[in-house]
């Protein structure tokens, strides 16, 4: 047995280690790449799909504390046009309320901006319609700045019914988690990036009371391949006469 054996490892030669031979093939495949020009950098992620025709269907739920209603309906987003230009690619987005938003996707500087708005109803956005939605489309920045304005507000009690104050405000978004994987409704995504919004602003409904402070909280799930699968928005006052609204939106359909 010990002769044979000696045989069985003189045969071929020794047998180098494992790890030599895991460095050895590393190495080849990294010549591989340099020699033939072909880029050895991870496929990057699709956070914000361009591609013309995706549809996305949502639930959405509004949810007033003054009331104690919720109101629920569903929306629609389509990309109706995706055209490249250099190193760019520009979106236009529908909504199903008639609304469009057009978007510019920049391949080099990795970011998204929102260059128009159209909308089909008369309240108008008072924030700036051109802005960087997110400065870094990859998520390697860890927090970063957007000018909002209020959107879910409205006055439930005369003389200051159905006002709709739409103050601006600077909320600061941070990624709180990234997600191997995010389950929801069933469904399972994969590469997911969990942001968290926050900021405050203030308005005068009525000169008689004063100003009244407003706190904003913006919670949202985006993944590879989809963009927004869910968001939760909170806008909340101190004003018994406004009180507070709750947005909640989630995708049931994509395709």
């Amino acid at each position: 047995m010990v002769e044979q054996a000696t045989e069985n490892r003189c045969v071929g030669g020794s047998i180098p280690p494992l790890g030599t031979i895991i460095m050895r093939l590393f190495y080849l495949l990294l010549f591989l790449c340099v020699s033939s020009g072909f880029s050895c950098k991870m496929k990057s992620k699709d956070y914000f799909p361009t591609k013309t025709g995706l549809k996305w269907t949502y639930s959405l739920v509004l949810k007033s504390s003054y009331t104690g209603k919720n109101y629920s309906k569903r929306i629609f987003v389509t990309n109706v046009k995706s055209r490249k230009k250099g190193d760019q690619i520009e979106i236009l987005r529908l909504y199903s309320d008639g609304s469009y938003y057009s978007y510019v996707l920049n391949l080099k500087k990795r970011n998204l901006k929102r260059m128009g708005v159209i909308l089909s109803f008369d309240e108008g956005i008072v924030e700036p319609v051109k802005k960087v939605v997110y400065p870094d489309i990859d998520f390697k920045k860890k927090e970063w700045v957007v000018k909002e304005q209020l959107f879910l507000v409205e006055g439930y009690q005369p003389p200051l019914l159905n006002i709709k104050p739409r103050p601006r405000l600077n909320m600061t978004y941070k990624i709180i988690k990234k997600h191997d994987e995010y389950k929801t409704k069933g469904k399972i995504y994969r590469d997911c990036i969990e942001i968290t919004g926050k900021g405050s602003t203030d308005f005068i409904a009525d000169t008689r009371s004063g100003s009244i402070n407003v706190e904003v909280q913006n919670h949202e799930i985006i993944c590879d391949g989809f963009g927004l699968i869910k968001q939760e928005r909170l806008e909340n006052t101190n004003a018994s006469a406004f009180g507070n609204m709750i947005l909640s939106k989630e995708l049931i359909g994509f395709n």
